[in-house]
């Protein structure tokens, strides 16, 4: 669940970010070509002079100008544009807090500061808790919000709706099966069933409710991830129920 998380909050963030301007930028566009309206093509015909030359004079008089491409230049441009994504993606926050507790809790003494019953540093620590927990409630009112807002009617089609709910609740538990399965057989996973079981429920759960942070916090894809949630977590309370029954008869 940790790596979970931390694949959510580190790719899946990016990717709705990048999303997020892309869509931003595309509406700012429509808007700007609607409040034009049809006045932009007649301005622009009156502002175009008429010539008179004949087309004859105006093609000798026309000059070839070699066009010049600079190999080098578009490959320096190219990559650093790469650099400059690269550095914005690492200087995202919660990349940061990732790398962050990656090293604090790596270095022992750097570690000893922060975490401990007499760490000195203990307040930043107990600090960041209360923070992190604050966000569970946070997340679920977000989640409740979503959820009433799938009633609405939505642009998905019902085809698309009912691909997730059977890639997320069918296709994957098998799926988390094989890899439990296999896992166990190479000598990754003990023997423990009461572990083997949580590592299959892991592949029967709903969509994670960070992605609907995230929807909130970039404002785009507010209403599709509205009513996929609200498909998803419905078809969830009966989902679960065979699931763990399968995987419990499996274990037993």
């Amino acid at each position: 669940m940790a790596l979970g998380g931390f694949y959510i909050w580190t790719i899946a963030y990016g990717l709705m970010k990048n999303a997020g301007k892309i869509y931003h930028g595309n509406q700012l566009g429509s808007n700007l070509v609607k409040e034009d309206g049809g006045g932009v093509s007649t301005r622009q015909e009156s502002k175009l002079s008429v010539s008179v030359k004949p087309v004859e004079e105006v093609a000798q008089n026309q000059i070839e100008v070699p066009l010049l491409h600079d190999k080098r230049g578009n490959l320096w441009e190219k990559l650093n544009g790469l650099l400059h994504n690269i550095v914005d993606e690492l200087m995202a926050p919660p990349t940061v807090a990732a790398i962050t507790g990656f090293v604090v809790g790596a270095i022992p003494w750097l570690k000893s500061l922060f975490i401990g019953a007499s760490a000195p540093l203990r307040v930043v620590e107990s600090s960041i808790k209360l923070l992190g927990d604050g966000t569970v409630p946070c997340i679920t009112l977000i989640l409740g919000g979503n959820l009433t807002q799938g009633f609405h009617k939505s642009r998905i089609k019902s085809t698309v709706i009912l691909a997730i709910v059977c890639v997320r609740y069918v296709i994957l538990p098998v799926f988390g099966i094989g890899v439990v399965k296999a896992a166990y057989e190479l000598g990754l996973v003990p023997y423990d069933p009461l572990y083997r079981y949580v590592l299959m429920i892991q592949f029967a759960l709903p969509p994670a409710m960070n992605i609907a942070t995230m929807a909130q916090l970039f404002d785009v894809g507010q209403d599709e991830c509205s009513v996929i949630f609200l498909w998803t977590y419905v078809v969830a309370t009966v989902a679960l129920t065979i699931w763990s029954t399968i995987f419990m008869w499996i274990l037993a």
